[in-house]
């Protein structure tokens, strides 16, 4: 088919010099910022030539338990990730659904061309999804549970190894990774203690087991471990990478501060000279940092929290220079496991509260701070996904009604909605609708293990 898509259809996809694969969606967030803004996709109009649009939905003939992300690579190449860390308790060693996998798709008639497998050797492992990436070398990656793999995407042949862990805590989960402007893999560790000893469930007995993070570095052509460090403290949120400036920097969110490291050849240094509170009573910890045009923006409420979500900027240079707001002052409790998208070219933050039922843009400006543009009634538990040129830019979420997941497409300006999908799935889907060649979207149905491919079509 041709591309109906100006932007995708002019690109030209490859290996490149910098981290990621030159391609549509190389990784959940796009790059290493976690800016999870898309520049060779297009908006509503030019997909449609109307205003408005209907949503189509093709589904692949696979079952895909549990999927997580899925990303491109060349026109006609989709791979997904998904599955569990730990086998599934009712699972046994010849059950093809137990563990993790990744899967490579023909994007075109979306079968399956392989599967690979990934298993832990005991029970009551910490299940927390990893992440799949394409390097900018070509060679897809995968962290799951504490195992870091590096895939053949013709074939599917990998190779393994182990990420540092604690002993005695049944398992390291390490919650996705970045790449770094040499190539390395940056990856950070989530650990919540003995099942028996701590029984919260994820993220609140990773808080309350005060069992530091892993944060290592990785030689992506080798898989040798460069550098390892353990974090102050338990650290809940993704690890982003800023390699934009001369000096590039590792940031956390921890549990009240954000921590920094300096990623040099063969090391981390923790920067003590940067450290700002983003977490104050009342709040909890945030999901990720992005950067902003050298502002570090993070959000608070990770977990179900008593205080409204508070979302921060802090400039990279100087961390005494920051701003604050609180997007939606009467909406407590709140909880919103996503990161805000950061638009760049617009100074533009968008973000959500899946517990009040909230979306909102905001426009940050050095001097001021955030300044609100438009407020949306929306239950998103994914990511947001920027899409379409400069001068038009739409945003792609979910909305979760009468138990439903739906994806929904807004004008970025104004917040109106410009096209909604039916009903997907009986489950929020907590990450990103992923931007395909070919006007193609593609949405992983976590309840009943699908993959909906999205197209366009005129209203």
């Amino acid at each position: 088919m041709s591309d109906p898509c100006p932007e995708s259809a002019a690109f030209v996809p490859g290996p490149s010099d910098g981290p990621w694969y030159r391609t549509m969606m190389p990784f959940e967030h796009f790059d290493s910022i976690r800016s999870q803004q898309f520049p060779h996709s297009c908006d509503v109009a030019q997909l449609t030539g109307t205003a408005r649009a209907k949503v189509a939905v093709r589904l692949a003939p696979g079952h895909y338990p549990n999927p997580y992300n899925i990303v491109t690579r060349e026109r006609g190449e989709l791979f997904i990730y998904g599955g569990y860390v730990g086998d599934k308790p009712e699972s046994d060693d010849d059950n093809e659904e137990a563990g993790s996998y990744v899967a490579r798709l023909d994007a075109d008639t979306l079968e399956e061309r392989w599967r690979v497998h990934f298993k832990v050797p005991f029970e009551h492992y910490f299940d927390w999804p990893g992440v799949l990436g394409v390097h900018g070398n070509g060679f897809l990656y995968v962290v799951t549970g504490a195992k870091l793999a590096k895939i053949d995407p013709a074939t599917g042949a990998h190779r393994t190894i182990d990420l540092p862990e604690h002993p005695g805590g049944f398992g390291a989960a390490y919650n996705g990774f970045v790449i770094s402007r040499s190539g390395d893999i940056i990856a950070k560790s989530l650990e919540r203690g003995r099942p028996l000893v701590n029984s919260l469930p994820g993220l609140y007995a990773v808080k309350d087991s005060g069992i530091p993070a892993f944060l290592v570095s990785v030689d992506a052509d080798t898989l040798e471990i460069k550098a390892v460090v353990e974090t102050p403290e338990p650290v809940l949120g993704r690890v982003m990478v800023d390699g934009q400036a001369p000096d590039e920097f590792v940031y956390l969110p921890g549990l009240t501060h954000v921590w920094r490291y300096r990623l040099g050849p063969d090391s981390l240094t923790l920067d003590p000279s940067w450290n700002p509170q983003y977490v104050f009573p009342g709040e909890q910890p945030g999901p990720a940092c992005g950067m902003l045009n050298g502002w570090v923006v993070v959000q608070t409420n990770f977990l179900e929290a008593k205080k409204p979500l508070r979302i921060s900027a802090f400039h990279s240079g100087n961390a005494a220079l920051n701003h604050h707001h609180v997007p939606f002052p009467h909406g407590a409790p709140s909880e919103e496991y996503s990161k805000p998208a950061l638009d760049a070219a617009h100074n533009r933050i968008y973000t959500s509260d899946e517990k009040v039922g909230l979306v909102t843009a905001l426009d940050f400006k050095a001097d001021v701070g955030f300044v609100p543009v438009w407020q949306q009634p929306q239950t998103m538990d994914s990511f947001w996904a920027v899409v379409g040129p400069r001068q038009r830019r739409n945003i792609i979420g979910t909305d979760y009604l009468d138990c439903q997941d739906y994806v929904v497409w807004r004008d970025a300006d104004t917040g109106v909605e410009l096209a909604r999908s039916g009903p997907l799935d009986a489950r929020l889907n907590g990450n990103i609708v992923a931007i395909g060649f070919d006007g193609r979207f593609y949405y992983l149905g976590v309840n009943d293990g699908t993959v909906n491919e999205l197209t366009l079509k005129p209203a």
